[in-house]
């Protein structure tokens, strides 16, 4: 889904809304496909802000940056995480 939706786009500048909040755990299959998104689209993504409550999901927040330009930060508090996603927005 995300493939295609970039690919119309030039100069995609995307900012995104995780809730993991009720998230349990992360298979190997599915973080080498974040993997792969993250190389081809790293760019694209602006914002990730990462809402859940475990310590495993602040860790991947962390190492969410090492594979995006942007700016990825994790949030026990989901207002938080939408508040700072809209920083800087003109609407």
């Amino acid at each position: 889904m995300i493939d295609g939706a970039l690919a119309a786009v030039k100069d995609p500048q995307v900012k995104v809304f995780l809730d993991a909040s009720e998230l349990q755990g992360w298979e190997l299959r599915a973080a080498w496909d974040d993997l792969k998104l993250g190389l081809k689209y790293g760019n694209a993504f602006v914002k990730i802000a990462i809402f859940g409550s475990k310590k495993w999901q602040e860790v991947a927040a962390k190492v969410g940056t090492w594979f995006i330009s942007g700016e990825v930060k994790f949030f026990s508090e989901a207002q938080a995480a939408l508040t700072w996603l809209r920083d800087g927005d003109d609407s």
